[in-house]
């Protein structure tokens, strides 16, 4: 697949290295409970100046059919509405997304969100900065005149993709011998404190990931049991 911004090869609408420079604008996590006996979902929405994404229910038709929760990552511009409706009997905002590259068209439904004027305003906004962020990306790479258009691209040079901001985990570094006059509990607990923050770290890189809606959920706890396995 290639990234609709810069042509380059990616896993999603837009690739690893135009994420990069995507900044937050607009961001809510909450829960929703579908009827009575419903399963409660957790729910969370981002819109940047690149992409919406998050776990949202969503659907292949406009009458909310079939939906599921999922992981989504969308590229900002492929957002043609966002209007009111409901969901499951709820007052909801439906983000319709529309992908001129595939034909495909989603549906995205936010529903009991605490602040639907504000979801709203940020993705008009945050579509105009994406527009100006997309040309400048693709005058960078040669791809459109300066002031040139920012439809999705529909075909470009391969260009390597980036791989995803996650290290491989390292085992846990063992404290060398304490130097003569050294207090051996002083090396061992710094030793641990490094430890603790290596780990922190990295369940930071992963939870930014998930969020982004570069891992699902499912892959997100895999790889924060492997990390709970090291640590």
């Amino acid at each position: 697949m290639k990234c609709l911004i810069c042509g380059g090869e990616s896993a999603g609408e837009v690739c690893n290295q135009c994420i990069r420079l995507e900044k937050i604008v607009f961001q809510k996590e909450w829960s929703f409970k579908t009827g009575l006996i419903g399963k409660a979902e957790d729910l969370r929405v981002a819109v940047s100046n690149l992409r919406i994404s998050g776990r949202l229910p969503m659907s292949d038709n406009p009458k909310a059919l079939n939906t599921r929760v999922d992981n989504v990552s969308h590229y900002l511009l492929n957002v043609k509405s966002v209007e009111e409706t409901t969901y499951s009997g709820k007052k909801a905002i439906m983000v319709t997304i529309a992908n001129p590259a595939t034909k495909f068209t989603r549906y995205l439904y936010l529903p009991n969100l605490d602040d639907m004027a504000g979801l709203t305003a940020a993705i008009k906004d945050a579509k105009t900065k994406a527009e100006t962020l997309t040309d400048r990306i693709r005058q960078q790479k040669g791809l459109a005149p300066a002031g040139g258009s920012s439809a999705p691209v529909a075909s470009a040079s391969p260009a390597p993709a980036a791989s995803a901001p996650v290290s491989a985990p390292r085992p846990v570094s063992i404290p060398t011998p304490a130097a003569k006059g050294e207090d051996v509990s002083t090396v061992a607990l710094s030793g641990m404190a490094e430890d603790l923050s290596e780990f922190e770290t990295k369940i930071k890189k992963l939870k930014v990931l998930r969020d982004n809606g570069i891992l699902s959920e499912e892959e997100y706890i895999e790889e924060k049991k492997k990390l709970v396995s090291i640590f």
